[in-house]
C-alpha cells in the first residue's frame, strides 16, 4: 500500500535550473524543494526531511561546498546523498566538491535521464548503507507508555519511528508491545502475520534469519514487529522471553520503538526497566492527569527509578476545553518536553490510508512536532555515544494486572 513513497530532493541551483529540473524531476515521482541559496538550503533541510540534496557550486553566499560541508556536519543530514550539479567543469572543481562530502558530480549542460539515473543509484546506496550496528554496541531502547487509552500512543509512535528512521538513516525497528488492542499494522498498512508470537514460540533459537523473516519491511525502510493477532495467544509470552527479545533487537538495531500497552503487568514493566527513555503521552484531561500520579508513585514504590528516563508528551496540546499546559506542570511537578498540536481529520485519514501522517504531509503542524521529537532522540544517541573522525558509506515487578482507567 505504501509502494509509492515519493523521494524528496533539496534543490540548490540558479533559478534557470531550479525551474526546468524542478519540473522534470516532478514528472518522474519525485517531491522537490527548491532553493537559490546555500542559507536556504540549510533553513530547509533543518525543519524538513530530506533524501537527496542536488546543489550548484556557483550559490550566491554559502555556496555548494560549504553548504556539503555543514550538511556534513549536522546529525541529520550526515548521511544524505549530495550530488553536484554544476557550470563548474574543472577536475580541481570536482575534486574539491567531493572533499567536502559530494557523493556524485555532473557537469552543466546535462541529460536529465543521465541525472535520473544517478540520483537512483545514490539512493540505493544510501538505502543499503544502514547496516547492523558495530560489535559490541548496543542499540537505544525507545519506550512509548500512555497512562490510560486514547491518549494518541500509538499514532505518534508510529510517525515518530518512520521519522527517526528518515532523519539517521539508521535501522530503526518498531515493536508493537499492546498485546491485546495493538494496531499498527493497521496504520502502516500491513499484513497482520507474522507476529511477536512465532519468535516467543522459537526463542531458542532465536537468530538474525527468523528475525528477518517476521520483522515486516515497511516501505519507508522501517521495520515492525506486530502484536499478537489472537488475545489467547499473548500468553505465550511471557517476561523471560520477552527479555531475551529486546536483547536481541537492540543489539542489531540502532533503535528499538516499543508501543507499551497501558496496563502495568510483568511485560510492560519490564520493557519500561530496560528502556533508555520513556516517552509518556498524555492529553491534556483531568484522567490523565491524574494517573500521572499513579505512575510515579508506582515507580517510588517499586524502585525502579524510571523518573529519570521520562520525557513528557502532551499530546493535543492548545485544546481549548482542555487542561492548560503549565497546570499540568505544576501538578505533576515536571515540565512537558513537547507539546504536539492535534492533526485532527488529517491523523484519522492518514490511519484509514495506512499511511502515516509525517509521510503524506510532512508539513502538517503534527508532523512538524514528531520531526522534534525524532531530532531530540538522535541528537541523544549522537551526544551518548562517540563520532567517528569521518564520514563513511560504508527483579521484574510482580504484580496482579491494573489497567489504567
Amino acid at each position: 500500500m505504501n509502494s509509492n513513497l515519493k523521494q524528496r530532493i533539496l534543490l540548490a541551483q540558479d533559478f534557470q535550473t531550479l525551474e526546468s529540473l524542478g519540473q522534470f524531476l516532478r514528472e518522474y515521482g519525485y517531491e522537490t524543494i527548491a532553493v537559490s541559496s546555500g542559507e536556504q538550503a540549510l533553513e530547509r533541510a533543518a525543519v524538513e526531511h530530506i533524501d537527496l540534496v542536488v546543489t550548484e557550486m556557483n550559490l550566491p553566499g554559502l555556496d555548494g561546498i560549504a553548504l556539503c560541508r555543514k550538511l556534513r556536519q549536522n546529525a541529520s543530514t550526515r548521511h544524505v546523498p549530495i550530488l553536484g550539479l554544476s557550470w563548474r567543469s574543472e577536475l580541481a572543481d570536482k575534486v574539491a566538491g567531493f572533499e567536502a562530502g559530494m557523493d556524485d558530480y555532473i557537469t552543466k549542460p546535462f541529460q536529465h535521464q543521465e541525472l535520473v539515473y544517478r540520483l537512483k543509484v545514490l539512493a540505493t546506496r544510501a538505502s543499503n548503507r544502514a547496516g547492523p550496528p558495530e560489535p559490541g554496541r548496543r542499540g537505544r531502547l525507545i519506550a512509548l507508555f500512555g497512562t490510560k487509552g486514547g491518549v494518541g500512543r500509538t499514532t505518534i509512535g508510529v510517525n515518530l519511528a518512520v521519522a527517526l528512521h528518515q532523519h539517521t538513516q539508521k535501522r530503526v525497528v518498531l515493536f508493537d508491545a499492546d498485546f491485546f488492542f495493538g494496531d499498527i499494522a493497521l496504520h502502516l498498512g500491513l499484513k497482520p502475520s507474522p507476529t511477536i508470537v512465532d519468535l516467543a514460540r522459537n526463542i531458542d533459537h532465536l537468530d538474525a534469519e527468523l528475525m528477518a523473516q517476521v520483522l515486516h519491511k515497511h516501505a519507508s525502510g522501517l521495520r515492525v514487529l506486530l502484536a499478537p493477532r489472537e488475545p489467547e495467544s499473548v500468553e505465550t509470552i511471557v517476561p523471560t522471553h520477552l527479555s531475551q527479545l529486546l536483547n536481541a533487537l537492540i543489539s542489531n538495531n540502532d533503535y528499538v520503538l516499543v508501543d507499551c500497552q497501558a496496563i502495568y503487568d510483568e511485560r510492560t514493566m519490564a520493557i519500561l526497566e530496560k528502556a533508555d527513555e520513556i516517552l509518556l503521552v498524555i492529553k491534556p484531561e483531568m484522567g490523565c492527569v491524574k494517573n500521572l500520579a499513579v505512575f510515579a508513585e508506582l515507580d517510588a514504590k517499586l524502585g525502579l527509578h524510571l523518573d529519570k528516563k521520562i520525557r513528557v508528551i502532551l499530546n493535543r496540546a492548545g485544546t481549548q476545553s482542555g487542561i492548560a499546559a503549565n497546570d499540568i506542570e505544576r501538578f505533576f511537578k515536571r515540565p512537558i518536553n513537547f507539546n504536539v498540536p492535534s492533526g485532527g481529520n488529517a491523523v484519522v485519514q492518514s490511519v484509514n490510508r495506512g499511511m502515516p501522517l509525517i509521510v503524506s504531509q510532512p508539513r502538517h503542524a503534527f508532523s512538524r512536532q514528531v520531526w522534534q521529537i525524532a531530532d531530540h532522540i538522535a541528537k541523544s544517541q549522537v551526544l551518548a555515544e562517540p563520532q567517528p573522525a569521518t564520514r563513511t558509506d560504508n527483579q521484574f515487578a510482580t504484580m496482579a494486572f491494573k489497567e489504567v482507567q
